[in-house]
């Protein structure tokens, strides 16, 4: 695909030359040819796993399209592989929202959330089929979801990043955080909770541990992830439509918050 992407756009200085480099801080790198300026090549780091070279592969390939008639070299490092879209002008995260498309289709994505409860062993194997990393489709699957959704990464105990989905945005859901000092898992949830590593399909939590704007009663599906290998935990959120008469209904006498797991 990249030796052929310039007769796409009937452009005449192709990709002439992929390879491979032992590299440290550089993921990827796109450059003309010193020698011949109508040709580029392309270089990825062998050090890397095989699903973060097919998506550095992908994001030069979309620096190759989206911006390489205005610049001649374009050095990617593991930092810029994760820039998300601000809404301002940002060529790496172009690249990246690029790379994501290309390797993850919105259509046939949707198509296969579409059928089945999401879940974190439905994400797994979706990166495996698609060839990205856990990460990037769980990103992804938000991007796509019409569920109220949001993606949480944690790096050593601290929240480093989330996401939502276009549903959640438009529902308000917020995480509260503090600019001062690093936030912490919440108390209650399973992402605080040391002794479950893995909770691939969820429990139902109360929402406003998560969200403190979250209708009182409210429920929501926590997943959670933890890395064997780094001091990594994914925490994954599906809020369910919530009708607050339920919580009427639970004071009333049922007994019972629709949506937990004694419900009937």
């Amino acid at each position: 695909m990249a030796k052929n992407c310039h007769l796409n756009y009937g452009r005449n200085d192709p990709i002439t030359r992929i390879h491979g480099a032992a590299w440290k801080g550089i993921d990827g790198f796109l450059q003309r040819n010193p020698d011949n300026s109508r040709e580029w090549w392309l270089t990825y780091n062998i050090n890397a796993t095989p699903e973060r070279q097919r998506f550095t592969k992908a994001h030069e390939i979309g620096h190759y399209i989206l911006h390489s008639q205005k610049q001649d070299e374009f050095r990617c490092g593991p930092g810029v592989i994760l820039e998300k879209d601000t809404g301002d002008t940002n060529i790496e995260a172009q690249a990246n929202q690029f790379a994501s498309y290309l390797l993850m289709p919105a259509n046939h994505v949707r198509s296969r959330i579409e059928k089945t409860p999401i879940t974190f062993t439905l994400i797994s194997e979706l990166a495996e089929f698609y060839g990205v990393s856990f990460e990037a489709m769980c990103i992804r699957v938000i991007e796509i979801t019409s569920e109220r959704a949001v993606f949480v990464y944690w790096d050593n105990g601290m929240m480093r990043r989330w996401s939502r989905s276009e549903s959640a945005k438009r529902q308000r859901l917020w995480i509260e955080s503090s600019l001062d000092e690093p936030m912490k898992p919440f108390p209650g949830t399973l992402a605080a909770n040391s002794s479950v590593r893995q909770c691939s399909d969820g429990e139902m939590v109360q929402a406003n541990l998560w969200f403190k704007n979250a209708t009182e009663g409210e429920m929501l599906r926590e997943m959670k992830h933890t890395s064997d290998t780094f001091e990594r935990v994914l925490s994954l959120l599906i809020v369910p439509e919530f009708d607050p008469r339920s919580r009427h209904d639970l004071l009333s006498g049922s007994g019972v918050v629709p949506g937990t797991p004694n419900a009937p």
